[in-house]
């Protein structure tokens, strides 16, 4: 019987120890945004810029919808390889770069570094 309520006594540490899984670190506090991902938006960015500088705002306006839907209104046609280039492709890459960072444990070792705002 004794063996049977140590069993037990270890199911229910076990259970408790599994709600609670962030029991053992500390709060991060404030994060900057991974990287990774704010790296994606760069492009489109650096694009809608230049656009700007080029002709001003109406353009860089026209410029943000070729980016993020592929409409060109200048001349009405659809392009959304230029969209898929300048946003989603990056912000893809940008994604899988973050996951594989994470999986390999680099944030966690940022943290313990002393940069706990620093993520990838």
């Amino acid at each position: 019987m004794a063996k049977q309520t140590t069993q037990l006594t270890a199911y229910k540490a076990g259970v408790r120890a599994a709600k609670n899984p962030r029991k053992g670190r500390g709060r991060g506090g404030f994060k900057l945004p991974p990287l990774a991902i704010i790296g994606g938006l760069v492009p489109a960015g650096v694009d809608i810029l230049a656009a700007f500088k080029f002709g001003g705002f109406q353009c860089a306006l026209e410029h943000v919808s070729l980016c993020t839907t592929g409409y060109d209104p200048y001349d009405g046609q659809w392009k959304p390889g230029f969209a898929a280039q300048k946003l989603y492709g990056p912000l893809f890459l940008g994604t899988i770069v973050h996951k594989v960072a994470n999986g390999l444990g680099v944030n966690r070792m940022l943290a313990a570094a002393g940069l706990r705002f620093l993520r990838i």
